[in-house]
């Protein structure tokens, strides 16, 4: 979907200005689409900002009229035009002029054309009209045979394009949706059963929380249906300074062989930080092989900070392990949340804000793409084995230290345990006079990935509030993790009055082995 804005006391497009107080303001937009029966055609779509458009009055309100022109030339020749009036909407006394929209669609053959729209303000007394040039290229390859296509000759799409193969599918252009409902009498907004109310503008401020689009998959011309065939739909957002996927912004749809797919999603971008984006559409084969993409440049204001919400992950080195990967057999939401919600303990604080937001969303497709670039980022060979690997052990945490407030992995011992392994050895003691139930874990060697190796390190849990049967930690001797000098005399509160901040240790009491077991754990 092509745009650009009609803004005459800019100069950026016209040079013009009227000679009125009213300045002409529109926004024009366009995207290429198929007839099956009747073939390519350009649907455009042109946006009347009532409020800069000169109003006349009547006693049931006020009104604008406009006389607009379509000229599309090849050379000499001229395939369309039309020019034609269009009355805006009437507003009552006191009330704001209302934006309207004009559509059209104009069957064009495959080729190269220059499109003129000129636009004169009817109720205006001045001589101007608005008018704006652009090139239009309607595409050659509906009929085309397999063929490699180098993407780096291709100027119309993404940058960051791989080669991909044109063959058994193809996209239409890409339209922008400000809204849709469902169709109670077909008109020229109706497609798939929809009316859908187009987006004219490239620009998504801070209150747009939604990029909603509608494109049209097509199947080669010439070849007959084959009903077994199945092809991939890829969705996405990404970065227009590098090519680089938004996380959260990818959807995937499988859909079955047919002349016409209708494509209607919609991307919540409340969180997706100020910057340049392109907007992408893939089609692919059941091999995987890409065979038509289309792209949508756009900005977005934001005003929240990019660190403290999505990130960006490099996909661009092999973009079809996520179609068909071992997370799309998890689809169950429930289940998907709990997947990502028990990666927590190995989770920097970016990514647990990540799977948060991912939760929240309850996006069946958002879940499952973090859950395979978390693996996907720390074994690349094998991602789908080293999750399993992790589930095991979660698993094993979960029937060992669940408790009646938290499952396993969100307690102290089951977090240290998948955050560093199994100890070496664990000290337990649950009935010692006068001291809380607690356990000693020890490490001959600790591994941290955020850290080097470190050696004889140790972990205390207590049990300070029985009735939930949860084990705190509350001290260790390992990087980045509670130290609490007063550990022993804490162990020993049931018994200890002390009030005395300076007073590291409780004394000896009756039985108590908790100084012997850190010392010389077994």
């Amino acid at each position: 979907m092509k745009r650009f804005t009609l803004l005459l006391i800019t100069a950026i497009f016209l040079g013009l200005q009227f000679g009125s107080s009213q300045n002409l303001q529109a926004e024009f937009a366009m995207a290429e689409f198929l007839a099956p029966e009747e073939g390519p055609y350009l649907e455009t779509y042109l946006k009347l900002k009532g409020a800069s458009l000169a109003q006349e009055q009547t006693a049931e309100g006020s009104f604008s009229e406009v006389l607009i022109t379509y000229h599309v030339s090849k050379g000499v020749w001229i395939p369309f035009k039309d020019t034609y009036k269009v009355k805006g909407p009437l507003n009552k006394d006191g009330e704001l002029p209302l934006d309207f929209i004009d559509q059209r669609r104009i069957p064009l053959k495959p080729g190269e054309y220059q499109l003129e729209v000129t636009i004169d303000d009817l109720k205006d007394s001045t001589d101007y009209v608005g008018k704006v040039t652009q090139t239009i290229t309607i595409e050659k390859n509906r009929d085309a045979n397999l063929e490699a296509v180098n993407s780096d000759s291709l100027t119309s799409k993404s940058p960051f394009s791989k080669p991909y193969y044109k063959t058994l599918y193809t996209i239409s252009g890409i339209q922008l949706v400000e809204s849709y409902s469902k169709t109670t009498e077909p008109n020229i907004l109706t497609k798939a059963g929809f009316d859908l109310i187009p987006f004219t503008s490239d620009f998504y401020p801070e209150e747009k929380t939604d990029l909603t689009f509608y494109a049209e998959v097509y199947s080669t011309f010439g070849r007959e249906i084959v009903p077994g065939n199945k092809f991939l739909i890829d969705m996405y957002v990404e970065s227009a300074e590098d090519g680089r996927v938004i996380q959260g912004l990818r959807k995937f749809l499988k859909r079955k062989d047919a002349t016409v797919t209708p494509v209607l999603q919609r991307f919540p971008i409340d969180q997706l930080p100020t910057g340049n984006y392109n907007l992408v559409v893939e089609v692919k084969d059941d091999k995987n092989r890409i065979m038509d993409r289309q792209f949508m440049f756009f900005q977005r204001f934001n005003e929240i900070k990019a660190e403290n919400h999505f990130t960006i992950a490099d996909t661009t080195g092999d973009q079809k392990d996520f179609y068909g990967s071992w997370v799309t057999q998890y689809q169950d939401l429930d289940q998907l949340r709990e997947y990502l919600r028990c990666l927590h303990p190995i989770s920097s604080q970016e990514e647990i804000a990540q799977v948060n937001t991912r939760m929240n969303f309850r996006d069946r497709n958002m879940m499952q793409e973090f859950l395979y670039y978390f693996w996907k980022v720390r074994n690349p060979i094998d991602p789908e084995g080293a999750w399993l690997e992790y589930w095991m052990e979660v698993e094993k945490v979960n029937a060992a230290y669940t408790t009646n407030m938290n499952k396993g992995y969100d307690t102290d011992r089951g977090r240290v345990y998948l955050q560093y392994g199994a100890p070496n050895t664990i000290s337990p003691s649950y009935f010692e006079p006068n001291t809380y139930p607690y356990e000693i874990w020890h490490y001959y060697v600790l591994k941290d990935p955020s850290n080097a190796d470190q050696s004889n390190r140790k972990f205390i849990f207590a049990n300070v509030d029985q009735g939930t049967k949860e084990f705190e930690l509350i001290h260790s001797d390992a990087k980045n993790e509670i130290t609490n000098a007063r550990w022993h005399h804490d162990l020993h509160k049931r018994s200890s009055q002390s009030i005395n901040l300076d007073v590291e240790e409780s004394g000896d009491f009756y039985g108590g082995r908790s100084r012997d077991f850190f010392e010389n754990p077994y």
